[in-house]
């Protein structure tokens, strides 16, 4: 209960008990009815402080308001600036991407979704032939090489992934030369076939894409050796295991190159 509420009632209390006591008493002593008798200010101390009060409820309605507008407001800043940051990044990536894969990196396009098997072989993209995307271009990122798009409707497309068995890439290795074909494998790695040696391929040995057969530019890390597989004595090529080097399942966005 308010003070105002609290006055108000004692005040009818004590008016109450100077009319009984009036009308059982008489006339009640000076100082008793000096002391019940309503203040000849009272009515508009009790208008100010209601009028006070309900300006008060309304202008801290408007501070509410106020207050509201501004979250919003910075609530819109700091998206605002997130998406500012994230343009920096895939610019920042894009310049990464130019300088040590190619120079013929021309958009990014977001990941929106992968196909629903065991095993990731396929990505969609949130880009197609409306913002310029075409079939047979290089998808990478700044850890390495992902697929190439072979599919592309108005405004996505597919990427088939560098471990899709039907994906095909010649590569080397980096730093001992040679060259062979990189075939995807079911359990997400990558088997290398047909490899001539120049110099004998180890476990660690980093494997990257070769100017064989046209499509990827020269240099884009494939992946990590895993498994160097026993050669046959009267065959002259190798085969070896490759681990990619990007996660496949962890992307947001790809870079794309245009096709050779």
């Amino acid at each position: 209960m308010s003070s105002l509420f609290r006055a108000w009632y004692l005040f009818l209390g004590l008016g109450l008990l100077s009319f009984v006591f009036t009308a059982l008493v008489g006339q009640a002593p000076s100082d008793l009815s000096s002391a019940v008798a309503m203040p000849q200010n009272l009515p508009y101390r009790i208008g100010v402080n209601l009028r006070r009060a309900i300006v008060g409820i309304a202008d801290r309605r408007d501070l509410q308001a106020e207050v509201r507008r501004l979250d919003r407001q910075v609530a819109t800043l700091l998206e605002e600036n997130r998406q500012l940051k994230l343009s920096v990044e895939r610019l920042e990536e894009v310049l990464d991407i130019r300088d040590a894969q190619s120079p013929g990196v021309v958009m990014t396009a977001p990941v929106i979704g992968g196909n629903s098997g065991p095993v990731l072989d396929r990505l969609t993209l949130g880009k197609g032939t409306k913002a310029g995307v075409f079939p047979l271009m290089p998808a990478t990122v700044p850890q390495g090489l992902v697929g190439v798009v072979t599919e592309v409707g108005a405004s996505t497309s597919v990427v088939r992934v560098v471990t899709d068995p039907q994906s095909r890439m010649g590569v080397s290795v980096r730093e001992r030369g040679g060259q062979g074909i990189a075939v995807g494998e079911v359990g997400g790695r990558i088997r290398v076939i047909n490899y001539v040696e120049r110099d004998p391929v180890q476990v660690g040995d980093l494997v990257e894409t070769s100017s064989y057969g046209g499509l990827f530019p020269r240099g884009i890390l494939v992946g990590e050796v895993i498994e160097v597989l026993p050669k046959d004595a009267n065959d002259l090529r190798r085969s070896f295991i490759v681990q990619p080097a990007v996660d496949l399942s962890t992307l947001l966005e790809v870079a794309l190159i245009a096709p050779q």
